[in-house]
């Protein structure tokens, strides 16, 4: 899959999250950035600056998974980030992020459990 097309289907969820969070509008979709050298991290989201990284191996291997639930666990943290800040960077994967997957309908799951062969 290009970049290009993983970039316009970020953007179609961000659009489809701004309605569920109105507050959103106001900032920009993250940009998506493939790495080859992510092997035991499908995703990061580098909030401050606006950036999600996905596993290209992973996006290989589990193409629906990696479009279906772990982009939307990467966008769901520049949501609270967008929306909360970081009151404590520990909270990562805390309350606030958890409500935000439930309300974009995904299972708030911290970790994936894909292995790459």
């Amino acid at each position: 899959m290009k970049q290009k097309t993983l970039q316009s289907i970020a953007e179609s969820l961000w659009l489809e999250y701004c309605e569920a969070f109105p507050k959103l509008v106001k900032f920009d979709c993250p940009k998506i950035i493939l790495n080859k050298r992510l092997t035991r991290t499908a995703g990061r989201c580098h909030t401050d600056n606006n950036y999600i990284v996905l596993g290209y191996k992973f996006l290989e291997q589990f193409e629906h998974n990696m479009l279906t639930v772990i982009l939307p666990h990467e966008l769901a943290h520049q949501i609270d980030y967008n929306l909360n800040g970081w009151e404590d960077r520990k909270l990562h994967h805390g309350p606030k992020w958890c409500d935000i997957m439930c309300k974009i309908g995904q299972n708030p799951l911290p970790y994936h459990s894909m292995e790459l062969k």
